[in-house]
């Protein structure tokens, strides 16, 4: 679908998150997946509200 997510209960790819030292594993998966481009693929809500009610008016 275009959009980054975690699945935390699965170490499949990345992990594992505890301890010290998977606080910082964690942190930068995190930081991948905040910081993904894919999220430039989808829009917000409220300004879909805005753009639909300039329409409107």
């Amino acid at each position: 679908m275009g959009l980054p997510f975690r699945q935390m209960h699965s170490w499949d790819y990345s992990g594992p998150y505890h301890g010290y030292d998977g606080f910082a594993i964690f942190a930068r998966d995190m930081d991948l997946a905040l910081n993904s481009p894919t999220w430039s693929l989808i829009g917000t809500p409220w300004k879909k509200a805005k753009v639909a009610a300039k329409k409107a008016a």
